[in-house]
């Protein structure tokens, strides 16, 4: 009787493991498998034998059956969360957002917050980011500086399950603390404005087919945030902010498909109805300007109103592809360099004599603006860069 029940058993025992890969199973053939970018093979549309039947039938259980999704969910934790490796050098979807990795993964980093300052590089960052509001007021300009987060950093709940920070706050939330731990620093991150119309609208704030960057929306956010950073240091002027008031709207629909996965998303469109700032980008010609950034991107805009104070922006694509346009509006010359023209400050203050120079980025490039600053030319050797 005894072995009678201990062969029931093991028959019951045995019947389970083969249901087990079944029961495991994905069940949604043909979708986009998140945790390796790629389709997962759908069962044949006929149980009727058909040329290819058969390697269907086994792509489909290789794919989907015997607990595959379980086994690939226990390898990125120990993957992300034990090793710290990441296993693509391309682009991820994770719960069905689409974020792309740079060749420096800066991306990556800043998903697992592997960017984040120590308490000694905050001190030191604190230390160089005050010699560069000196250097200017030792000069007679305003400056400010702001940044802005990574896509990853206002949409994190996408990577529960897959990614493991290494702390548990990111970078641009110490920036912020810093910001409002220094004020006199004139620096401020935009954060909580993000969030909070991201808890409003899942495609608020940044394009769900794009690595990083904002759509309208989130431009328009970061726009307004800029703006009053730079009012608030230059309050002897009554700078005008753009309001929906100032903007044709409409609203757009994007559709794109990436890695087999096809995205659809609602965005705003911003024009401005009546433009007063053109683009002069000849200007950069006139004074023998060359860009060191592979985009070309510098700019030049002027509304010739003498009135309106000059600015210089230095800071990265948040600004120059959808943003500076709205932000000339507000000045009489508005001229932007990227990050990588650093070394070119002095020369364009010498050229256009702003009222305002603005550091403005993601947290990488506002970190490697104030280290690179600091660190190779001091307050008092500014102006022995050589252009």
């Amino acid at each position: 009787m005894k072995n009678k029940i201990i062969d029931i058993l093991f028959g019951l025992a045995f019947f389970m493991m083969l249901l087990l890969p079944f029961v495991c199973s994905d069940k949604e053939g043909g979708k986009v498998e998140t945790d390796e970018n790629r389709i997962l093979a759908q069962a044949p549309k006929t149980i009727t034998p058909h040329k290819g039947f058969t390697a269907e039938i086994e792509n489909w259980i290789n794919d989907n059956a015997g607990g595959r999704s379980i086994a690939k969910r226990f390898n990125n934790w120990l993957t992300y969360g034990i090793l710290n490796e990441f296993r693509s050098d391309s682009a991820f979807i994770m719960n069905d957002w689409y974020y792309a990795l740079d060749a420096e993964d800066l991306i990556l980093n800043n998903v697992t917050h592997k960017d984040v300052m120590s308490d000694e590089e905050a001190k030191v960052f604190v230390s160089r980011l005050q010699d560069i509001n000196n250097f200017f007021a030792d000069h007679g300009v305003k400056f400010c500086a702001i940044t802005f987060p990574y896509k990853v950093d206002i949409y994190s709940e996408n990577f529960e399950g897959y990614v493991t920070q290494v702390t548990p706050n990111s970078e641009i939330t110490l920036m912020g603390t810093l910001a409002e731990r220094y004020p006199e620093l004139h620096f401020s991150a935009v954060d909580a404005e993000l969030r909070e119309a991201a808890a409003a609208g899942r495609l608020v704030c940044y394009r769900s087919t794009e690595g990083s960057h904002w759509n309208s929306q989130g431009t328009l956010i970061g726009y307004k945030a800029l703006m009053n950073q730079i009012q608030s240091v230059m309050p002897e002027y009554t700078l005008k902010i753009l309001g929906d008031d100032d903007f044709n709207v409409e609203i757009i629909a994007r559709s794109e498909t990436v890695l087999a996965q096809k995205f659809q998303e609602e965005d705003i469109s911003y024009t401005l109805r009546e433009p007063t700032a053109y683009n002069h980008q000849s200007w950069f010609d006139e004074i023998g300007y060359r860009a060191n950034d592979p985009w070309r991107s510098c700019r030049c805009y002027e509304t010739e109103d003498a009135s309106k104070p000059n600015i210089l922006i230095v800071g990265d694509s948040y600004i120059w592809m959808q943003m500076f346009p709205w932000i000339a509006e507000s000045f009489n010359k508005s001229v932007f360099v990227h990050q990588f023209d650093e070394d070119n400050i002095q020369r364009l203050m010498d050229r256009i004599h702003p009222d305002v120079v603005v550091f403005a980025g993601l947290t990488t490039t506002i970190e490697d603006l104030v280290h690179y600053s600091a660190l190779t030319t001091e307050k008092t050797t500014w102006n022995r860069m050589f252009f």
